[in-house]
């Protein structure tokens, strides 16, 4: 709870940073892992349900169905890319676009 609360505070200063001409590595890094602290918080009980119901209905046990779902949501490389869950929130498009910039932008 606390974490989640800490986030909904900082996120609005980490959105304004992705619209600031000055951009430090340090900076979208922040933005990168606020984004995927906010993905996992949304994957974590998904992952969890799937979880339970794979061993609900036996096709592993609670290992093997904790090792088979352990990177659901996330990057699949590939032949068939398969993009990450829950991209789409505001803070990743930030995070992505301050990325974007900074790599064009470098230390600026």
């Amino acid at each position: 709870m606390r974490v989640a609360i800490a986030l909904l505070l900082t996120l609005p200063l980490l959105a304004s940073l992705a619209q600031a001409s000055h951009l430090s590595e340090e900076e979208v890094l922040a933005m990168e892992k606020s984004c995927q602290d906010l993905r996992e918080a949304k994957l974590a009980p998904e992952r969890a349900a799937l979880i339970q119901q794979c061993v609900r209905e036996g096709e592993a046990d609670s290992a093997g169905c904790t090792k088979m779902y352990s990177t659901y949501g996330e990057y699949q490389p590939g032949a068939i890319r398969k993009v990450g869950k829950y991209n789409d929130l505001p803070e990743c498009q930030e995070a992505y676009r301050a990325r974007k910039h900074f790599h064009v932008n470098p230390g600026r």
